[in-house]
């Protein structure tokens, strides 16, 4: 039987009225990160963390604030009274929010721009096959690619419950994953990484 995984893109810029009720889910500790961030990354981990929180009330039946998370030593959140896997990813104003039943997950997502000292990043976290494809691969076409590279390790890296920025520099992620490359909106890109091969993405977008 083929499961499916979720993942629901949304905007994480949001009307003031929205943000108050977003926030009002949140945990003190939550809230406590948030105030340690820049203005506007603030508001966007507040909406982010509002916005899964509101998810998983709709998969577990659990009001959005009375969820509680734990955290593996990557970081990675998981739900301590429900078994659901999930991940989440966001970059610039856009957020993506990956789901499966019986699985771990894991999700990256980037905006695509230029990358500064590219090749010197790909040395430290990529294996040689990729940083030998990236040479050869064409100036004007070097972001992009490497972009998709990123987002497919980062994806598999946190279906793991690691990272690339927390001590995974260089580690291959597991042979058994599989993942799905797809772009959420015009000018992203995104990755979405879980175990095994018997599984179909499927997407949905969040109304703004």
């Amino acid at each position: 039987m083929t499961e499916e995984v979720q993942v629901w893109v949304a905007s994480l810029e949001v009307r003031d009225a929205r943000y108050s009720e977003l926030s009002r889910t949140l945990s003190g500790e939550e809230k406590g990160r948030a105030e340690g961030m820049v203005p506007i990354l603030a508001r966007r981990f507040v909406v982010a963390r509002g916005i899964l929180r509101t998810l998983l009330s709709g998969f577990t039946g659990t009001a959005a604030g009375k969820l509680r998370f734990t955290y593996g030593t990557s970081g990675k959140p998981s739900l301590a009274d429900h078994g659901i896997h999930f991940n989440i990813s966001h970059s610039a104003e856009l957020g993506l929010f990956a789901f499966a039943p019986d699985r771990p997950v894991g999700v990256d997502v980037e905006n695509e721009r230029p990358v500064r000292r590219l090749l010197d990043v790909a040395q430290r976290f990529m294996s040689e096959e990729e940083i030998r494809t990236l040479a050869a691969t064409a100036p004007e076409a070097r972001d992009a690619a490497f972009l998709k590279s990123w987002v497919v390790r980062e994806a598999r890296l946190k279906a793991e419950g690691k990272g690339v920025w927390s001590g995974s520099d260089g580690v291959k992620p597991q042979s058994d994953l599989t993942h799905k490359l797809f772009a959420p909106r015009p000018g992203y890109i995104a990755a979405v990484a879980a175990s095994d091969s018997d599984w179909r993405l499927y997407t949905c977008a969040m109304k703004e």
